[in-house]
């Protein structure tokens, strides 16, 4: 079963394909596009003409999805009471191995 991470970066990146790909056929259709009636402007109408609306909405489905789904597979890694106390412990054990006298012994200037 795939992860979390690696199910919204393959919807990101079909999303990106999907839109480039509309896009692409949007572009090349502009020229021919010489009135559009909606409120939605040129790129739109040559994107409507094309057959590509349904398949825009699924790019922009796809590639909110995915990002959806790696970022709340980041954020809960980023847990800031388990990174402080981890960074509390690295400290504890240093002090135990070096010895705290390390610290006060350097008084920031260049000798």
């Amino acid at each position: 079963m795939l992860n979390r991470q690696r199910l919204g970066a393959m919807l990101l990146f079909a999303g990106i394909i999907l839109y480039g790909i509309i896009h692409i056929a949007a572009v090349i259709h502009i020229p021919l596009v010489t009135v559009w009636s909606t409120r939605w402007g040129l790129y739109l109408e040559a994107v409507s003409e094309t057959g590509g609306l349904i398949g825009l909405v699924v790019a922009i489905l796809l590639f909110t999805v995915g990002m959806v789904l790696l970022l709340t597979g980041l954020i809960p890694g980023m847990n800031m009471g388990k990174t402080i106390q981890e960074i509390r412990e690295r400290d504890r054990e240093f002090d135990e191995q070096y010895g705290s006298n390390i610290r006060g012994s350097y008084d920031g200037q260049d000798r």
